[in-house]
């Protein structure tokens, strides 16, 4: 879950790049003035308004005849045109003294432009139609092709992973009633017995021999991944025997009700198909849990975590169940907080309509998951061991979406499509960079929560450091800071202050995620790689101890 978090901040950076550029390279970088490009069809306009305001203001020449002067007196004379030259009767407007040429002339674009005092002002480097233009062009179709080799996959993965597994499955079905079943079952019988002896090289053979199962539910994937780590580290085996018993009856629970499907000619289950592709491709699952119960010593907090971090994958589908009644519950409290406030100015409207939409999605999608759990039979005995868990995970959620809210009032504050928004892109896209990179933190944290409980039984001091504390404060940070500079007292000054001090965080932290993994796996010192020789000298120790007295029982 983490590695999906990573994925959405590189497709973030991407897209941005993609984006940024094309915006730059468009519009930003193309000479202009205002909302108005050189060359375009409102670029004669825009010179004829430069040309009032300087006639208007004294500010170099008053009238044509003045403009001509001027025009003369700067080095400008073969821009005039042929009625400008007629000195007997000038035009009544200033525009129809200047050549065509003349009003693609980025120099006297820029003597005129300079006559304002920076009213008006010449931008950007390169006309549309230059050489400069077309060559970077190209560049954008570079940029595109990596934002969907990237944005194609991670919607694949956190939208339809679940549903192309269904799909799979219910393709499958009649080739696994027939015999595909049987053969797993056949192999997670003959596993199981090998791994209760502790059988190390038998448990390797059929690890090799898995790829060729036809029917590989997810609960079974995971099993297999998890002995593989112990395989490779040569550890105990026998801990398996347990969970691969339950796994088996899983399975063969769901061949019985495939069976009786195929001889009734219809499922005896609400929903039969989705439930049976679900089990099949779902982490969180039913028979994913009892795989994890079983692989629990004992029903502690340790087994509260991993069964929360299993079922909280289900979180997504009641999103999706609960998108409509929370809007329509945030239009009926959102109208009723417009009706006895109506003095909100522009941001905090904005953050209270968000917010009431975002809260109340994000509630209802709680009481819906919680009462799906805490009514589930199979936890009627260790609700208590549920509750922190979720109180953890709902806090975080809510956290999530509060962020989203305050994201949302920093993107709308630029108007994207006023006239010469453009030149506001940087802006817009670094409050989008903070709506989505301060909202991953917390995704962020949620993910490590869910990875480490989901695949080890305590969460290790590394992970509560990268994955909880620095994430949280680096959240705590950018979030004031963004307040401040929305909230805080007026001046660009400080707004500007808390504006770097937001994006040095949220950049800094994910530079550091990125390269923190490879520092610490990598950079060992002399005396952290004799601990790592003793770690792995006591390990063979103690497993050679095992055999001996497995060998001596027999």
């Amino acid at each position: 879950m983490r590695k999906t978090v990573r994925l959405v901040i590189l497709l973030l950076v991407v897209a941005v790049i993609y984006f940024g550029y094309s915006a730059w390279i468009d519009s930003v970088a193309i000479y202009n003035v205002g909302a108005a490009q050189l060359g375009s069809s409102v670029w004669n306009t825009k010179v004829a308004e430069i040309l009032d305001y300087i006639a208007n203001n004294n500010l170099g020449f008053t009238n044509s005849e003045t403009l001509v002067t001027w025009m003369k007196e700067n080095g400008f004379a073969d821009f005039i045109s042929a009625q400008g030259n007629n000195s007997s009767n000038f035009p009544s407007k200033m525009l129809d003294v200047i050549s065509p040429s003349a009003l693609a002339n980025v120099e006297f674009i820029e003597k005129l432009t300079a006559l304002t005092n920076g009213e008006y002002v010449l931008s950007g480097f390169m006309a549309a139609n230059s050489l400069l233009k077309t060559l970077l062009d190209p560049f954008k179709m570079i940029l595109v092709g990596g934002v969907f080799a990237m944005f194609v996959p991670l919607t694949k993965q956190l939208l339809f992973g679940t549903v192309i597994g269904m799909k799979s499955y219910m393709k499958n079905r009649q080739s696994n009633v027939l015999y595909n079943y049987q053969k797993t079952i056949s192999f997670t019988e003959d596993l199981q017995v090998k791994l209760a002896e502790g059988n190390f090289d038998a448990v390797k053979a059929d690890y090799a021999a898995y790829s060729g199962l036809a029917f590989k539910p997810e609960f079974l994937n995971i099993m297999m991944d998890e002995i593989c780590s112990v395989l490779i580290r040569e550890g105990d085996l026998t801990v398996f025997a347990e969970s691969a018993k339950v796994v088996t009856e899983s399975i063969k629970e769901m061949y019985e009700k495939e069976r009786r499907r195929s001889i009734n000619g219809r499922g005896d289950e609400l929903f039969f198909d989705l439930k049976r592709g679900y089990e099949y491709c779902a982490t969180g699952s039913k028979y994913s849990i009892a795989y994890h119960k079983a692989l629990q010593d004992k029903a502690d907090n340790n087994l509260g975590w991993k069964i929360y971090s299993l079922e909280i994958f289900k979180f997504n589908f009641f999103l999706v169940a609960m998108f409509v009644p929370a809007i329509i519950i945030s239009a009926f409290v959102g109208g009723l907080i417009n009706g006895l406030v109506s003095n909100l100015t522009g941001d905090v409207r904005t953050l209270a309509v968000a917010a009431t939409f975002f809260i109340s999605w994000v509630i209802l999608t709680i009481i819906a998951h919680s009462l799906m759990i805490f009514r589930n039979e199979q936890y009627k005995n260790i609700k208590n061991i549920l509750v922190k868990p979720a109180i953890i995970f709902y806090s975080l959620y809510v956290l999530t979406f509060i962020t989203i809210s305050a994201g949302i009032v920093g993107v709308s504050k630029v108007n994207i499509v006023a006239p010469g928004s453009s030149a506001q892109i940087w802006v817009w896209f670094s409050a989008v960079a903070y709506l989505v990179l301060s909202t991953s933190l917390i995704f962020y944290v949620i993910a490590t929560l869910v990875d480490s409980f989901k695949q080890h039984k305590t969460l290790s001091k590394k992970l509560l450091v990268d994955g909880i504390i620095l994430p949280m404060i680096a959240w705590t940070v950018a979030t004031v800071s963004n307040f401040m500079a929305l909230y805080g007292p007026d001046g660009n000054s400080l707004q500007s202050i808390f504006a770097a001090i937001n994006g040095v965080t949220l950049v800094g932290f994910w530079i550091y995620l990125s390269i923190s993994s490879f520092l610490i796996n990598n950079l060992i010192s002399p005396n952290m790689a004799r601990e790592l020789r003793k770690a792995v000298e006591a390990d063979a120790l103690k497993n050679a101890k095992a055999k001996k007295s497995t060998k001596a029982a027999k």
